[in-house]
């Protein structure tokens, strides 16, 4: 039991975005993966994370990709708040207390090369209420430093 719950926290953590010393670096899978459009040389995808049970709650892979030929640094709050979530769920309980604005207080440096991408899970089945069965429409839009609005494709999770 006490391996389960560790496993579920560990799980959790790295839906978070947090890693371990000892993790290794992720690989991306860009494989299918569907683009919003590019703006300013960067560019959003998301799909529905693998599950490893059925019963697990939705997560959703983010990646963010220079498809510009030049290097892009960019400083951003943590990624719960840089990515703001087009969901039609209301959010849960959690969702509301963890994405208050005075937990906004992360930030953190990206940079990425020509064609480089960095991934981010976000656990929107934690953070809006998707228990009840059916059908939820879900895009990413990010605000970019210089004003700019980046938006990913729009996908549906079946739950």
């Amino acid at each position: 039991m006490a391996t389960n719950v560790f496993r579920r926290v560990l799980t959790f953590l790295a839906a978070m975005g947090l890693t371990l010393k000892d993790d290794r670096p992720r690989v991306i899978d860009m494989t299918g993966r569907e683009w919003g459009d590019p703006v300013a040389g960067l560019a959003l995808s998301i799909r529905e994370a693998k599950k490893e049970d059925p019963q697990q709650l939705p997560v959703l892979s983010v990646v963010l990709r220079n498809t510009g030929s030049e290097r892009k640094v960019l400083t951003i709050p943590g990624w719960l708040f840089f990515y703001e979530i087009e969901i039609s769920a209301s959010p849960t309980a959690y969702g509301r207390e963890l994405l208050k604005p005075e937990r906004r207080t992360e930030k953190l440096d990206i940079a990425l090369g020509p064609g480089d991408a960095t991934e981010a899970d976000l656990p929107i089945g934690l953070l809006y209420e998707m228990r009840a069965p059916g059908t939820y429409r879900v895009g990413v839009s990010c605000h970019l430093p210089d004003g700019l609005t980046l938006r990913s494709n729009e996908i549906d999770i079946a739950h």
